[in-house]
């Protein structure tokens, strides 16, 4: 074993001399530029690869960091939404109890306030309900209104806590009324299946003008005199008819309604 291990030894040292020898001499140069030059395409490509993977790694992070900040941003928008919407809704609703408590104090009428928490669904009715009723000493007639003394329907169903408003352009609604003009003329309001408005049994010598406004005219129980209903919009006049009647344009617009004034005897 001893010669083998001689040789192995001397075939190191004379293979490692030689490659020293010819390293000074400057020989071993074409090899080291032509290993060099191989292993570049081979040192691209795994460069490539990893920055790749590190891109991916990157780009997954940058994904979820601009969705996160989306998604931040979309609900602050919605919140933001929301509270623009709230807002608008409280003025609108602080607008009409202003205006409510201004006739109120002006004409010392005795009312309790009311929220609107339903509308109809009848396509030939016109009615809201509130949240007041036998409990709050409410009953069938006492008239309704909204703003300043702008009559929008009478109860016509009352209920323990909640209460069903007929409007006046119901096809069922009634209310006796004037015209504040010279004749101060007298009539009866009549609903038009939730469409329209009209004033019958006009007296056909009276004359009636556009734009003149319509008020209860105080001749039926509980409905005092002087609530606006709404003004004229046209005058329907036959000769041979012993009335003339006048279709009428509502103050307000009922389905956009959230707070009212029941009227108390």
């Amino acid at each position: 074993m001893q010669p083998v291990r001689i040789k192995i030894i001397v075939l190191i040292s004379l293979v490692m001399g030689l490659f020293i020898f010819f390293y000074s001499l400057g020989w071993l140069k074409i090899v080291e530029r032509f290993v060099f030059h191989s292993l570049i395409p081979i040192s691209r490509s795994l460069f490539k690869v990893k920055e790749k993977s590190g891109t991916e790694r990157a780009g997954f992070g940058t994904t979820q960091a601009l969705t996160k900040a989306y998604v931040s941003l979309q609900q602050a928008c919605v919140s933001k939404e929301k509270t623009d919407v709230n807002i608008i809704l409280l003025e609108q609703e602080n607008k009409s109890l202003r205006q409510q408590l201004r006739f109120l104090e002006r004409t010392s009428v005795k009312s309790i306030g009311a929220s609107v928490i339903g509308k109809n669904i009848d396509p030939i009715g016109s009615t809201l309900l509130i949240d007041r009723g036998e409990v709050d000493g409410l009953a069938v007639n006492y008239p309704v209104i909204a703003e300043e003394g702008v009559l929008i329907g009478k109860i016509a169903k009352v209920y323990s806590k909640n209460s069903l408003i007929r409007l006046v352009n119901d096809s069922h609604s009634r209310v006796a009324a004037t015209v504040l003009n010279e004749e101060k003329s007298l009539g009866l309001v009549e609903g038009g299946y939730g469409i329209s408005v009209r004033m019958n049994f006009i007296p056909q010598n009276e004359v009636i003008t556009i734009g003149e406004t319509i008020i209860t005219s105080g001749l039926e129980p509980n409905v005092p005199r002087g609530l606006i209903i709404g003004k004229v919009e046209s005058v329907e006049k036959e000769i041979y008819e012993p009335f003339q009647k006048a279709i009428l344009s509502p103050l307000l617009p009922f389905d956009r309604l959230f707070s009212v004034s029941v009227l108390l005897p």
